[in-house]
């Protein structure tokens, strides 16, 4: 298959966006959104089996290409077309009525297209590009409503990390171009290969690409402090905060996949990532706990889980990496989209009524830690990092804990299978993923490192102070921390001042008296 119609093939589907995206101008968008609504699922769904078969039929392409299809941007260009085929039927009942939908639809093609287009991408040019684009038309979809002050300020924080977020990438990008004189990702990695080989002041040029590529990461990823644009845009439309907490911010998971053989060459670089993430997956984790808005609960939610993605791919942990960004983005987008029915959960639950699983506690850590030595003997690579097992058992401690809270035999039955059945799941996908999509990617680090045990204390800090809030919550000191862990630390208050004094931001305010009048206040320029 020669580059060019393998090319032409791989850009038919963000092609065809852009396409359908060109439709959302018209004023007659709303006579005709439900045409273009189910040529967008149908049409998407057929590119993709293209796609598929391409990939089926014609093994991973190498050499100068600028786009390539692989195991890993495979998968992930599987979820978001499936994804943003589902968003894209929910928006049509939601969204029907609002004079933005036109601009909606637009700009969601738009941000789809340019996801894809990075995704697909082996020139550091083109990747570049993409991640910018994907931006910009996010931000797009962030101010639809600009008359809503907490969206837009959102939307300017976003702005500004993301600018920096490519600032960095790119200078990782020049030195690594600097390095090898090579713009073709596949071509990059393959010559990493002879690092060895290269003068001491060009792997400190490459150390510092990875690096470069480590914090751009981290800033998409919406880690701590960089945090708070991710809460404030939770006033966008219900389907556009499933676009971006099931698809756009996985994209700093995928950039460390990508150029995982060269992170994996760098300490530094891997310590950046653990230290970051793992402080920003625990207080995330602590914070969502205090927090009783859907929507704010699952934004903070997001903050944790990429923090555990990048630890896994620090870490070298890339199959289940891929499978906890394949599974994030499935779970995300259905519990922002079926954030509605919440308080009809929460009548029921309260009805229900939920008592504290303090006596059960020892007897479902008994049961899992007996459950667990018995899985290391035969499942456990002692080579490999232990963090994820302590992770997994901490977790089975907790749901067979809470499970067992009624006294029931069904119950406890119930909660028994539940998390056997939640384990086996984790290593079939696990065993899968590594097996048949990531042949080829770097060794995990040593288990028992200082790495690992970095990460694994801080699993059992946050699951010790997670029980500590809820058996102790009586306690004076405890209700400080709670009120110290709702107000998310002040750290996006310190971000947010330190943004606004750098860069004001106008928001409009409808008055009063006549709301087709509007009001200019600007925050942030005293």
């Amino acid at each position: 298959m020669s580059s060019l119609p393998f090319t032409l093939s791989l850009i038919s589907l963000p092609l065809f966006w852009l396409v359908l995206a060109r439709f959302g101008n018209k004023t007659s968008f709303a006579k005709r959104n439900w045409l273009l609504s189910r040529l967008s699922i149908v049409g998407s769904l057929t590119l993709l089996a293209l796609l598929l078969a391409i990939f089926w039929v014609q093994p991973p392409l190498t050499g100068e290409l600028l786009f390539k299809l692989t195991p890993i941007n495979t998968a992930v260009i599987t979820v978001v077309v499936l994804i943003g085929g589902v968003i894209v039927r929910y928006s049509r009942n939601y969204m029907t009525g609002e004079t933005c939908y036109p601009a909606f639809f637009r700009w969601m093609k738009l941000t789809l297209a340019a996801v894809v287009v990075t995704l697909m991408s082996n020139h550091l040019a083109v990747f570049w590009l993409g991640w910018l684009c994907v931006s910009l038309s996010l931000h797009r979809l962030l101010v639809l409503y600009p008359d809503r002050p907490r969206a837009v300020l959102g939307a300017h924080k976003k702005f500004f990390v993301a600018r920096l977020s490519e600032t960095l990438m790119l200078a990782g990008f020049a030195l690594l171009y600097w390095v090898f004189q090579t713009p073709y990702i596949d071509d990059l990695l393959v010559s990493l290969a002879q690092i060895d080989t290269l003068p001491q002041q060009q792997r400190h040029l490459v150390e510092a690409a990875a690096i470069l590529l480590a914090s751009a990461a981290i800033l998409k990823c919406a880690q701590l402090p960089f945090h708070g644009w991710l809460i404030n845009v939770v006033e966008a439309p219900t389907p556009v905060s499933a676009l971006l907490h099931a698809g756009v911010i996985n994209l700093g998971g995928y950039l460390l996949l990508a150029f995982a053989p060269l992170i994996a060459l760098f300490p530094s670089a891997q310590w950046l990532i653990l230290v970051c993430a793992g402080l920003s997956t625990i207080f995330a984790a602590l914070i969502m706990s205090t927090r009783v808005s859907v929507k704010v609960r699952l934004a903070w939610s997001t903050s944790s889980q990429m923090g555990l993605m990048l630890i896994e791919c620090a870490l070298g942990l890339y199959a289940l990496a891929l499978v906890h960004l394949v599974a994030h983005a499935l779970y995300k987008a259905f519990a922002f989209l079926n954030s509605g029915s919440a308080v009809s959960e929460q009548v029921a639950s309260s009805i229900a009524g939920m008592e504290l699983p303090r006596g059960k506690m020892l007897l479902a850590s008994a049961l899992i830690t007996a459950l667990g030595a018995g899985a290391a003997i035969w499942l456990i690579d002692w080579q490999s990092p232990i963090a994820p097992w302590v992770l997994l058992t901490l977790s089975l401690v907790s749901l067979l804990a809470i499970g067992t809270v009624q006294p029931s035999r069904s119950a406890l039955m119930s909660a028994i299978t539940v998390t056997l059945g939640l384990a086996a799941s984790y290593v079939i996908a696990k065993t899968l993923a590594g097996t048949y999509l990531l042949e080829e990617l770097p060794a995990p680090v040593a288990g028992l490192s200082a790495m690992d045990l970095w990460i694994s204390t801080l699993f059992v800090l946050l699951f010790a102070v997670s029980w500590l809030l809820k058996l102790q919550a009586h306690r004076s000191w405890v209700q400080k921390l709670k009120q110290t862990l709702f107000a998310g630390l002040y750290l996006d208050e310190w971000f947010t001042r330190a943004t606004l004094k750098l860069w004001p931001v106008y928001l409009r305010e409808s008055t009063p008296t006549n709301a087709a009048k509007a009001s200019v206040t600007t925050i942030g320029s005293r």
